[in-house]
């Protein structure tokens, strides 16, 4: 299988989908599943009959045969219906693996869902019950459906308008249909809205990333596949062969076809969406927000900025009801005033006080925005607010794979920067290396100098002692218990470069936004001082008065890995390297940030 003129490299899967110990077996048919059904111990009781239909074949137009399973109302004939795309297994395979044995299920409490929802996906339960049919589906190359798995792409793209085309066709289908779900669930939105299928209604994309490049696989022309290869790998069962998406990383470091195909074309929707995102995930941010801003067609869309994970916020009742108050509004013509709700709403961190949940906004990035640069002084550790660059060059040298250069800045006042952030720096290899990777975070520090961090999972939601639930996951965040990996906390924006990947798209950067054509690769020379103008992901976040913002910068990754079994980042920073970072004198290296003025919050 080729990608243009590259050839895909593919490998064996781990477990084979016939005979995975999650799977409960192949087994078409239909059975209705009755009203006050306990599935699963301590889940929810099923509230209305549901009519399930299990391992239905669909045809694909290339003769690929996949499986889905239907739940629909036992009452009633025409539904919308929702389906949820995903390798994980529609019977729940990854659900059963990952979150019901994690720490408080990951802040989705076993008594707020039926147990009849797959791995990031809504529960079938309530929207059964609300007159929605739900299709669930094994993609192509998971589990018993046909073909060789791969990651999100064109090929998905065909695949789901072929699914939603079928899906028009059933008798129990009002023609109408949507996609619902976190991840992949919604990175396979971007993909298959971009192919238009004709009865493809709206679309919910709930954080989930768009251009593996980008986002993920090479953030920064640094590649780093172990998210999208090792997970992978463990999660996703099949009896045929699985992307081989850490050597094709590897093998292809520059942009091209392969990539390409990879990239969803989000100029081409042109149906109404629900965008929902987060600051603090460590895989959708910045394709979530690529998602919502380059809609360039998309004229009805709607942006919810939380300030949660992804996994709980699926579940809290209050979204629930919001999401169906969308689909109902599109998906069944109801007159619900959906029309009325604000275009844009945005959550801002506040670690250490309290956060501000859904505030309107009519647009992100928000207009009265106003672009800060805060310049780097490396002589004093320092960063300044809004003034001119230092007058005096001074350097800071840091070793390539151990130092950690700090600039700090105390804010006098309250202040909010919300939106895109970006750093300029000079450097150059202190060794005379042909390349040198960089990597960049910011921090919230309190007055006295501590860290302080948003937690992302509520783990008192539905406990019976929510104040010693929370204290206890302190204590093993404290303790840094491999349990709690990233997901649990959050520091702030991020961002990493290799400096041969420096080369700037001008006809898609920003001042804010830089992004890059990685298609020239331009090594160091011996003593060349060379700007890089790093992106770092958006984020909203508040800083009190006397509160400090620091600023990092190493040879290193600073911001932990997703998932305690990722390896770290495999850098081209040689052991005995050093880097030089320059500030003042000619030299503006500062961090743009995206100040919001107190009088337009």
């Amino acid at each position: 299988m080729k990608a243009g003129d590259i050839d895909i490299t593919f490998c064996n899967k781990q477990d084979k989908g016939s005979g995975n110990k999650f799977y409960p077996g192949f087994k078409p048919g239909t059975e209705v599943l009755k009203q006050g059904t306990i599935l699963r111990e301590g889940a929810l009781a099923l509230p209305c009959n549901i009519v399930m239909d299990r391992d239905v074949g669909v045809r694909l137009r290339d003769g690929t045969i996949i499986y889905v399973d239907i739940l629909r109302p036992a009452e009633g004939t025409k539904f919308p219906t929702l389906i949820t795309w995903s390798p994980f297994g529609k019977n729940g395979g990854l659900t059963r693996m990952g979150i019901n044995r994690s720490p408080w299920r990951r802040g989705i409490p076993q008594r707020s869902v039926s147990s009849l929802e797959v791995f990031e996906g809504p529960d079938p339960a309530y929207w059964c019950n609300h007159g929605y049919a739900m299709v669930h589906v094994d993609i192509r190359g998971t589990w018993m459906s046909e073909g060789n798995m791969m990651m999100n792409n064109v090929q998905e793209g065909r695949d789901g308008y072929d699914v939603v085309e079928w899906v028009a066709k059933q008798e129990w289908s009002n023609e109408r249909v949507t996609f619902a779900g976190n991840s992949w669930l919604t990175q396979s939105q971007w993909f298959i809205a971009a192919e238009n299928p004709p009865h493809l209604t709206c679309i919910c994309p709930y954080e989930g990333w768009n251009d593996m490049y980008n986002d993920t696989t090479n953030r920064g022309g640094i590649p780093d596949p172990g998210f999208q290869a090792i997970p992978m790998l463990k999660a996703c069962a099949g009896n045929q062969l699985i992307e081989d998406v850490g050597a094709m990383t590897r093998e292809h470091t520059m942009w091209n076809e392969y990539y390409e195909q990879r990239k969803a074309k989000l100029d081409k929707i042109n149906i109404p969406m629900y965008v929902t995102a987060s600051w603090t995930n460590f895989l959708h941010t910045r394709g979530t927000m690529r998602g919502w801003i380059e809609t360039t067609q998309v004229k009805e869309k709607w942006l919810r900025v939380h300030n949660s994970n992804e996994w709980p916020d699926l579940y809290y009742p209050e979204n629930v009801e919001d999401y169906r108050k969308f689909c109902d509004y599109y998906m069944k013509d109801a007159s619900n005033g959906w029309e009325f709700t604000p275009t844009v709403r945005l959550s801002v961190l506040n670690p250490g006080h309290r956060d501000i949940v859904n505030r309107p906004t009519p647009s992100f990035p928000i207009t009265s925005q106003q672009s800060v640069s805060m310049f780097l002084d490396a002589k004093h550790d320092t960063l300044s607010w809004n003034r001119q660059q230092p007058h005096e060059l001074s350097v800071s040298t840091i070793a390539g794979t151990g130092d950690v250069a700090t600039f700090v800045h105390t804010f006098s006042s309250r202040v909010e920067l919300t939106g895109f952030f970006a750093l300029k720096i000079y450097v150059s290899s202190a060794t005379e290396a042909e390349d040198i990777d960089i990597f960049c975070k910011t921090s919230k520090l309190s007055a006295n100098g501590e860290l302080l961090e948003s937690c992302c999972i509520d783990v008192g939601y539905l406990t019976t002692d929510p104040e010693k639930e929370r204290a206890e996951l302190y204590r093993l965040h404290r303790e840094k218990h491999p349990s709690i990996d990233s997901v649990w906390f959050a520091e702030g924006t991020h961002g990493r470069l290799r400096a041969s990947h420096r080369e700037l798209d001008t006809s898609a950067s920003t001042p804010h936004w830089p992004r890059y054509t990685h298609s020239n690769f331009q090594p160091l020379s011996p003593g060349q001082i060379v700007p890089l103008i790093i992106e770092m992901w958006p984020l909203g976040m508040i800083w009190e008065a006397g509160e400090k913002l620091q600023l990092s910068i190493a040879g290193f990754n600073l911001r932990p890995e997703g998932l305690s079994m990722l390896p770290p980042v495999q850098t081209c920073n040689a052991t005995g390297s050093s880097i030089n970072i320059y500030t003042g004198g000619q030299y503006d290296s500062h961090l743009l940030v995206p100040y919001i003025p107190e009088s337009s919050m």
